[in-house]
């Protein structure tokens, strides 16, 4: 009963109702080509951050102090010289990458909160097609690298570019400074780039869900303004009844009382 109730009211308000439809559609298609500016695809490669003899490889050296280190090269990487070689080695405009790092001590992770001032330029970074991110593992001299790209292939892309990148980098502050080989810092890729698609079918779940809140929500609207103007009509009738019965109508037993209350005057007449 209350399914044709519903059926009805829509129907009453059929051109309300297409209105509303119209505007889901809207809704759903602009959130569909907003969606579309989202990285969709992911790659993750690490960094070793080592020496020339290689800490990990024998137990004379302590890989503490490289753990330190990493944390800083985290910070490092997110400059805009690293990018720049980044760029240069993936074919990518520096003005399309951005990227961010730890904000606080070492070893932090992604959940830490960010300045204010950092914040904010992670939100206009948002705009940006390619993002990575350095990450130092607690207490290990490795830095993590996550890539995110419109695609799969270009996050790969980029991924391949970071370790070169950071590497040319590193060694032009070397030659800079003179740094002896035995005293320099050894950068070592560990395997592959892992890539992975992200945010696969959620443009389409995003869209969908903004037109259904948009029809649900117009649906109600239509009923709750239907509803309450069935009421108003009931009352009107209801109202018209009432003083109907008052004007012409007389209750039961009604003529009686009207000529006992006559009196005995005018019985006489």
């Amino acid at each position: 009963m209350e399914l044709i109730e519903i059926y009805n009211s829509l129907r009453r308000h059929a051109v309300a109702f297409v209105a509303i439809v119209a505007v889901a559609a809207g809704v759903a298609a602009g959130l569909k080509i907003s969606s579309k500016s989202a990285p969709t695809g992911a790659a993750t490669v690490q960094i070793l951050v080592d020496s020339p003899a290689s800490a990990l490889a024998t137990l004379i050296q302590e890989p503490a102090q490289l753990a330190s280190r990493a944390a800083v090269f985290s910070q490092v990487m997110a400059s805009q010289g690293v990018l720049q070689q980044i760029g240069a080695i993936a074919g990518v405009p520096p003005s399309q990458i951005t990227a961010q790092g730890p904000y606080s001590g070492s070893g932090q992770t992604l959940n830490v909160v960010a300045p204010s001032a950092a914040r904010s330029n992670q939100l206009i970074s948002e705009q940006t097609s390619y993002r990575l991110t350095f990450v130092p593992q607690l207490n290990e001299p490795i830095v993590t690298t996550t890539v995110q790209a419109p695609n799969t292939s270009d996050a790969a892309r980029v991924a391949n570019a970071v370790f070169p990148g950071v590497q040319n980098y590193v060694k032009s502050l070397q030659l800079q400074a003179r740094t002896s080989a035995s005293q320099r810092v050894t950068l070592r890729q560990l395997g592959p780039p892992q890539v992975a698609t992200v945010n696969a079918g959620s443009g389409t779940a995003v869209a969908a869900g903004g037109a259904l809140g948009v029809l649900i929500l117009g649906t109600l609207m239509i009923l709750l303004f239907d509803g309450q103007r069935r009421r108003r009509r009931e009352l009107v009738e209801l109202d018209r009844e009432l003083v109907a019965t008052d004007v012409n109508g007389i209750e039961p037993g009604g003529q009686a009382q009207a000529i006992a209350g006559a009196g005995p005057s005018q019985s006489r007449r």
